[in-house]
């Protein structure tokens, strides 16, 4: 699967879950999100092994904690995810001419791993002026993080959790 594939899958997946879940919202038009809830996502599927109910039991908040050299730190902090599962976070974006996405942080900074009970706290650095929209927690079921691409959605790599972006954009245009 070519990286613009993978790209456009798990962007795709995640307009679609903010659509189903009402995330284009007039409660976000307009407002800084310096705070956001993540809700577990199943559109990718569910990792073998795992129960629909287990994997959907996962949870996330994600905060801005501004700095002053131009750059935001987001701390993500998760709970429900595979123990000792491997992760990345990536932001996406829905524009004019379609969508687009990145790893959070740059890579290898957004890689993060579960604990044993499947709690998880992650730190990423992003410019202070960015324009995300969302934020998806991805797990890599394969073990590898696939660098600039998330990897092949639904065999290798899963959406976990999803959410508008806690920051600046943090929202879907309507």
């Amino acid at each position: 699967m070519s990286t613009a594939t993978a790209r456009a899958g798990l962007a795709g997946l995640a307009l679609g879950l903010t659509a189903s879940l009402g995330l284009v919202s007039a409660s976000f038009a307009g407002e800084h999100l310096p705070h956001s809830s993540l809700m577990a996502a199943s559109d990718s599927g569910v990792p073998a092994d795992f129960t629909s109910e287990q994997w959907m039991a996962a949870r996330g908040e994600a905060e801005v904690v501004a700095q002053e050299d131009g750059q935001d730190l987001i701390e993500l902090e998760a709970s429900g995810l595979v123990p000792e599962g491997l992760y990345t976070l990536w932001w996406v974006n829905e524009g004019t001419f379609g969508t687009d996405m990145g790893p959070a942080g740059g890579v290898p900074e957004n890689e993060f791993t579960a604990d044993a009970e499947g709690n998880a706290t992650a730190t990423v650095r992003v410019p202070s002026d960015n324009d995300y929209q969302m934020m998806v927690v991805a797990y890599h079921a394969d073990d590898q993080t696939h660098g600039e691409s998330p990897g092949e959605m639904g065999t290798e790599t899963f959406e976990h959790l999803m959410g508008p972006w806690p920051g600046p954009a943090g929202e879907m245009p309507s």
